[in-house]
């Protein structure tokens, strides 16, 4: 694939990366006058998307049929396996399990394109859009719950299978810089309703107001 096309695609991502640094929730995380429960809350909201995360991995491999992309999508399941009860140990004393028509419907998004996209795109939709937006919202998770465990862990990986994405494009010519653009589109639009949901319902849930 020719390396401007990719060269592209980057460019147009972290334009997308940076957009989602001023999303309601990474915001809510990293505003130093935001309420401790109100961050605990954010953990709340997340667990059911970080179960749900599992189920999205999970169909990628189950659906992927060429060896390659297959290979990588095991390699990323292996990596990703059981973050979600590191989460919830981070959640220690809150033993609360909620259900969110949004979230739930984002993660549904999610899922459902990991079953009929191409196979590059899957792998775009899971490194550079999932990854990228868990790498932009670990960052600001750090700043919140410093040395917790599960932002500690995404911030360092998380960079890692965000550059398992761009070695797919060059690697890979079965692909179009607008098929590309349009799955990362789609998905960041799915990433920031969810995450705007999110710090909806723990502002709601603790009384705190929007900035």
């Amino acid at each position: 694939m020719n390396q401007q096309d990719v060269e592209r695609v980057v460019r147009h991502n972290e334009q997308r990366q940076q957009e989602y640094e001023s999303s309601e929730l990474v915001r809510l995380l990293t505003d130093g006058n935001t309420a401790d429960e109100t961050k605990k809350a954010v953990l709340t909201y997340l667990q059911p998307w970080s179960h749900a995360f599992q189920r999205m991995i999970s169909a990628r491999v189950t659906f992927e049929t060429d060896p390659d992309l297959r290979a990588l999508a095991l390699e990323h399941q292996q990596e990703e396996i059981g973050h979600d009860a590191i989460l919830v140990r981070s959640r220690a004393g809150d033993d609360r399990v909620v259900w969110d028509p949004v979230i739930e419907a984002g993660a549904s998004w999610f899922v459902d394109q990991f079953a009929v996209l191409p196979g590059v795109q899957r792998a775009v939709l899971a490194h550079l859009a999932l990854e990228a937006g868990s790498l932009v919202f670990s960052r600001a998770g750090t700043r919140a719950f410093p040395e917790d465990p599960y932002f500690e862990l995404h911030d360092e990986a998380d960079a890692e299978h965000l550059e398992m994405g761009y070695r797919v494009l060059r690697e890979r010519t079965d692909w179009t810089v607008d098929d590309v653009i349009t799955v990362l589109d789609r998905a960041w639009q799915v990433i920031t309703v969810v995450s705007d949901r999110i710090a909806e319902c723990a502002r709601r849930d603790t009384g705190a107001a929007a900035a």
